[in-house]
């Protein structure tokens, strides 16, 4: 994770006194990029202040208040909606996606305070994103597609992958109709007509789907290689060992052949056989896990707009629902690794927390090809066929 620093917080963090002894050399603390600074990071890939135990040798020694903003709010996220702020949620730290940290009501004073540094006084409001391409609707008519995403999400007794599939369906008939100007009562009408039908047309039983195409399988093991890379930021250019190594495991990927990397730290190489094809079955308190994590992605809009590359609604959630096969690609991929026949309430957990880490953050998803990437799933309807193949 890379946290940028303001010229204030450089300031205070060198005037804290560290020294190798204390736990931090100086001269590793910071890095210059584009005029700007940001945390250093150990030969890991973690934070120059974590010590060995995980915890921030800032908040040790000098409390919250003494570390970097970004770092306060983490796994906290405060984006810009209007004149107001959504709160989110960093499911890359595992407290958030197992649900154990403090509870957001406990925190509001705090996010009070950071909100004044997040949004400055006098900020002007932002246009909302596009629902396409153009943007054209005002901020309450724009969170009724978001509301409606919501709430076809919230649907109790019915699997992840079937609400992801219905809102996908009715996105799709608003791409179709252009539908992504209308207001007020209208869109109430329009959309929640749209919603019912997607219910009606994809009903809980019976929902049967065609199989991914050959296409989409690669574009998705293409995908699921970007979510479990952990580049070296540590390193401004990765060395051409590194580079050479990422290579061969993305011809792996798109092969399906041999045995899966070892990517990601704990995880040992299995077969590709073991993985794709795993036995179904995902857990209820699983299942609660995923629909708290889209909801919150959702309400906290941490998947179009400024939060998300500037994209726009729909595609942004094209983006979101593909998450959803590759959490449990990963998270299958953690039980054959253990050589478990099923899949735990943790594997998903920590699978999300692999995704999150890169969500709106990483520059590879942010790229010209990625976004051809997810277009081409969606032109193919290979994103509803994928999270039907990775149900339970």
């Amino acid at each position: 994770m890379t946290i940028e620093i303001s010229d204030e917080e450089k300031r205070r963090i060198e005037g804290q006194g560290w020294t190798p002894s204390n736990g931090v050399d100086p001269a590793t603390m910071f890095v210059a990029e584009n005029g700007r600074f940001r945390l250093g990071h150990q030969s890991d890939g973690t934070c120059v202040f974590l010590d060995p135990a995980g915890k921030c040798r800032i908040h040790s020694r000098f409390g919250e208040a003494a570390k970097p903003r970004a770092c306060r709010l983490y796994p906290l996220t405060l984006h810009p909606a209007g004149r107001n702020l959504v709160v989110g949620v960093r499911f890359s730290c595992p407290s958030a996606a197992a649900n154990s940290g403090k509870a957001l009501s406990a925190q509001i004073p705090a996010l009070a305070e950071l909100a004044k540094v997040v949004v400055p006084e006098g900020f002007a409001e932002l246009p909302p994103p596009a629902i396409l391409q153009e943007a054209g609707l005002d901020w309450p008519d724009f969170m009724r597609f978001v509301s409606l995403l919501d709430k076809t999400l919230a649907t109790e007794n019915q699997p992840v992958s079937l609400k992801l599939r219905r809102a996908l369906h009715w996105l799709g008939a608003v791409e179709k109709a252009g539908f992504d100007k209308i207001c007020g009562r209208e869109a109430d009408e329009i959309l929640g007509a749209l919603a019912q039908n997607a219910a009606a047309e994809l009903p809980a039983h019976g929902s049967m789907t065609a199989p991914p195409t050959k296409i989409g399988r690669l574009l998705f093991r293409t995908l699921v290689f970007t979510y479990a890379r952990r580049d070296p930021i540590h390193h401004s250019k990765p060395k051409a060992a590194y580079r050479l190594r990422m290579l061969g495991a993305m011809i792996r990927f798109a092969k399906a052949s041999g045995r899966v990397p070892n990517m990601i730290p704990g995880l040992k190489a299995v077969d590709f056989p073991a993985v794709e094809k795993f036995p179904k079955g995902i857990l209820p308190s699983a299942e609660a896990t995923l629909t708290r994590f889209f909801r919150v992605k959702i309400q906290s809009m941490h998947f179009c707009g400024r939060a998300f590359y500037g994209k726009p609604l729909i595609e942004g959630f094209h983006h979101l629902a593909l998450l959803y096969p590759v959490i449990i690609w990963l998270a299958r991929w953690q039980a054959a690794a253990e050589q478990r026949a099923g899949l735990s309430e943790l594997d998903v957990e920590r699978s999300i927390s692999v995704v999150d880490h890169h969500h709106g953050y990483s520059p590879i998803l942010a790229s010209a090809w990625s976004r051809q990437r997810v277009r081409l799933l969606a032109h193919r309807d290979d994103i509803s066929r994928l999270c039907a193949g990775y149900a339970s």
